[in-house]
């Protein structure tokens, strides 16, 4: 019998597919600030430590835009030369394959102008884990943006990275895209506790689990451990889940949620080395 199963959950409480319908508390905040993007176009930026549930937030603001007015395209693998990183789009594009920088880029401006002038779709090229894109791609994205003597904004931007993606773009070099950004927000681990809490009882009512399985204690336990980011939030308790069905224990007490994070400490020192 899977761990699901013997809770009764439909999915994971905290896994990918339940974070969209998560409650973040700081969804209402972030919000506007895509709504005026949306409207005035440019490039947005949102920062935060790994693992805390950015992209899970920008997942579910994508899910409420109008597919007949807006062309999302999506890109995690960013980590390759700037080069790589256009073809990817015209890829997401439908544009083929090309081997020369200049015609990649007349052809991807092309298409995206067609997009928004004559289809009157908004592309939004969505760019996750923007701390591995090369420097030059920064330098030289304003030129990209560059449409009708550069009096269009034809396309949204949205960089989505770690700490040090906003210490990059404060270089000197790096002024004319900064001059672009429409907004900068930074995403924050769930550190205070009762927010955490409401947090961690929405994402087991919304997997199916209505009656409490975590004691106020436990709940701490998993706070502490976590420090308020949500991809570790879903490893202690996943763990947590398994180790109780295994002992056929129908809650999570305190002894179980420690023995998984010590488990999950033991993996990461392994990982480490």
């Amino acid at each position: 019998m899977t761990y699901l199963h013997y809770f009764g959950l439909k999915q994971d409480p905290f896994g990918k597919q339940s974070q969209e319908w998560l409650d973040y508390p700081q969804y209402d905040q972030l919000v506007p600030h895509l709504r005026w993007l949306l409207e005035t176009k440019g490039v947005g930026m949102i920062t935060g430590e790994a693992g805390i549930g950015k992209t899970s937030a920008v997942r579910q603001w994508v899910k409420s835009l109008n597919p007949l007015t807006h062309r999302v395209l999506y890109q995690a693998d960013n980590h390759f030369q700037a080069f790589d990183i256009y073809l990817q789009l015209a890829d997401s594009l439908g544009l083929g394959v090309y081997h020369r920088y200049s015609k990649l880029w007349r052809s991807l401006k092309q298409e995206l102008l067609q997009l928004s002038e004559e289809k009157k779709v908004t592309p939004i090229w969505i760019l996750d884990e923007a701390q591995q894109l090369p420097f030059n791609f920064f330098t030289e994205l304003p030129s990209f943006l560059n449409f009708s003597f550069d009096t269009r904004e034809v396309m949204i931007i949205l960089l989505i990275g770690c700490s040090p993606l906003p210490h990059t773009l404060q270089r000197s070099v790096c002024a004319s895209l900064a001059s672009r950004i429409q907004f900068q927000f930074e995403w924050k681990p769930l550190d205070n506790f009762e927010l955490f809490s409401q947090f961690v009882d929405k994402g087991f009512k919304a997997a199916g689990c209505h009656q409490s399985i975590l004691s106020q204690s436990a709940v701490k336990l998993l706070h502490m451990a976590s420090k308020g980011r949500v991809r570790y939030v879903d490893k202690i308790v996943t763990k947590s889940l398994q180790i109780a069905t295994e002992k056929n224990v129908n809650h999570l007490p305190d002894e179980i949620v420690q023995e998984s994070i010590r488990q999950i400490r033991q993996l990461q020192m392994l990982a480490d080395r």
